[in-house]
């Protein structure tokens, strides 16, 4: 492993809110080398010249700080553009509003010397708990607050202070260059390309675990990886959460075929039986779809029969498990705690 870690910031009309995410990553600490790369994903504002600015008047000349210009919008877009041109084996997925810890690099490269492990997050505190309306904590997690879901669904008896999750968000994500630098060859990966503009596209961060856990690796939630997430006012309206957990549907539809697939190359006859019941139970109840079949054609190895999403997701999990170099069997299906398997 390169000894150091590359952290990507993805920026889209960030000017206003890059200036504290960047003095809060100046203060943090590291034994190892640093690059921070801002990615300008299309900007039409000053984004480019605030950071510069921002970045100068922190006085770090330990860290390396570069700017680059990525045309296409889309969270996914940028992050690409930031895999590629990072130097370190480790990279950290940095949102433009997240103000690290200042010890968030020192155990995000602590984690990843695991050579098992493929991603690890973190758990955040709203920077500004005053101006929080009466309805936010119920959906914090939604919006990058608290935990992750799939930590929620298993609270531990004990205390600890890390633990495998099924799911991690990409806020403050830590995965490895190679890997993450594969999916992004794929065609068409992924299929939810996250946030491009004003539009929300929500889901890629749970597609980006369940391909990591695919590959063989574990996904690691550590609670000394901390941040504060600066959440602009404009985010924290009745209707922009509308929005945005309406965009769920659509990536846990996503989520969900990929949960389906990936149980069937792991255990066919177990899938194959488990859809049949589906299928059973949804000719009783007349809901008969394409996507009751999708377990069943996957256990068959049949992705000429499905439909040209499925068939891509199917091509993806196919290509990740040929590429994966941790032993599937040491880690456990993603997404089991999210998206249900049952025959529903």
């Amino acid at each position: 492993m390169s000894n150091g870690i590359s952290v990507v910031i993805c920026a889209h009309n960030s000017a206003e809110r890059l200036p504290p995410t960047i003095q809060a990553l100046a203060r943090c600490k590291a034994e190892f080398p640093v690059e921070i790369i801002l990615v300008d994903n299309d900007s039409s504002d000053d984004t480019a010249e605030r950071a510069k600015a921002a970045w100068t008047d922190c006085g770090n000349v330990c860290f390396a700080f570069t700017i680059i210009w990525e045309p296409q919008p889309g969270l996914s877009y940028a992050r690409r553009a930031g895999t590629r041109a990072a130097s370190f084996d480790v990279i950290l997925f940095c949102d433009d509003d997240n103000w690290l810890a200042e010890d968030y690099l020192i155990n995000a490269v602590r984690i990843m010397q695991d050579p098992t492990i493929g991603a690890a997050g973190g758990c955040s505190t709203p920077a500004n708990p005053d101006g929080l309306p009466p309805w936010f904590y119920t959906f914090s997690w939604g919006f990058a607050v608290g935990v992750p879901i799939s930590r929620i669904a298993r609270l531990p008896d004990a205390p600890e202070t890390e633990r495998q999750v099924d799911a991690l968000w990409g806020a403050g994500l830590v995965t490895r260059r190679d890997l993450i630098a594969f999916l992004y060859t794929l065609p068409g990966f992924p299929m939810l390309s996250g946030r491009k503009g004003e539009k929300l596209l929500s889901g890629e961060d749970i597609e980006i675990s369940a391909c990591v856990a695919c590959a063989g690796y574990k996904l690691i939630f550590s609670e000394r990886l901390r941040f504060k997430h600066a959440i602009t006012p404009s985010r924290l309206t009745t209707a922009y959460a509308k929005r945005l957990f309406a965009s769920f549907e659509e990536g846990f539809a996503v989520t969900g075929q990929y949960t389906k697939i990936i149980a069937a190359f792991e255990s066919p006859g177990r899938a194959a039986a488990v859809s049949c019941a589906r299928i059973f139970k949804h000719v009783l109840l007349r809901r008969l779809t394409r996507e009751s079949f999708l377990s069943l054609l996957a256990a068959l190895r049949l992705p000429g029969l499905m439909t040209s999403d499925q068939k891509q997701i199917y091509r993806t999990v196919e290509s990740v498990r040929a590429h994966g170099s941790v032993p599937h069997k040491s880690v456990r299906p993603a997404l089991r705690n999210v998206v249900s398997e049952n025959p529903a």
